[in-house]
């Protein structure tokens, strides 16, 4: 059994595809809104989830009532791995969504050879700085900001890791469904 379906019987994990396009914008838009206002633009728009869906993987948490929260990954080079976008329905948040998410994002890369994850997470947030800390994550450097034209105040990435425990072999995949189509 997963470590979601041990938690919450009715929600499920699965792998977003292209086809998700017009339900993940408006999620995350809406998601990140209040988070935005260092930005002249929303959070991300169909072209970029498109890149992001071919450099990565967006996990998707859902229960009987819709979509709950996701994840992006990427597996990236000398086995590390990559987390971004925790995205929570805003009327859901405060339930332990985001924690179960992040463990999510990292048992899948873990079970894809990931031994470290890395993010990001902007100066303009310290609150999640201090969530990742609290998480296992440490602070190793800062980078600028990817879209500095899209700023109307200025900030820079605060980059941090985590090294993962190996996944003991007995332990099964997580259990991700198809996407009906």
């Amino acid at each position: 059994m997963s470590l979601l379906q041990a938690e919450n019987p009715v929600a499920g994990v699965r792998l977003a595809t292209i086809d998700d396009t017009d339900l993940l914008v408006p999620f995350i838009n809406h998601a990140f809104a209040p988070d935005n206002y260092f930005k002249r633009t929303e959070r991300t728009n169909p072209s970029q989830v498109t890149d992001y869906l071919r450099n990565g993987f967006f996990l998707l948490l859902e229960d009987t009532v819709g979509l709950l929260g996701l994840i992006y990954t990427e597996l990236r080079e000398d086995n590390r791995g990559y987390i971004g976008m925790i995205a929570i329905d805003p009327d859901r948040q405060g339930a332990g969504i985001g924690t179960r998410l992040l463990r999510i994002g990292e048992e899948f890369c873990c079970e894809k050879g990931s031994s470290v994850i890395e993010i990001a997470v902007v100066n303009l947030r310290p609150d999640l700085v201090a969530w990742y800390q609290r998480k296992g994550y440490r602070v190793v450097g800062e980078a600028p900001y990817v879209r500095p034209e899209i700023l109307v105040m200025p900030c820079h990435f605060i980059l941090m890791e985590k090294t993962l425990a190996p996944t003991p072999t007995a332990d099964p995949e997580p259990q991700l469904t198809p996407h009906p189509n």
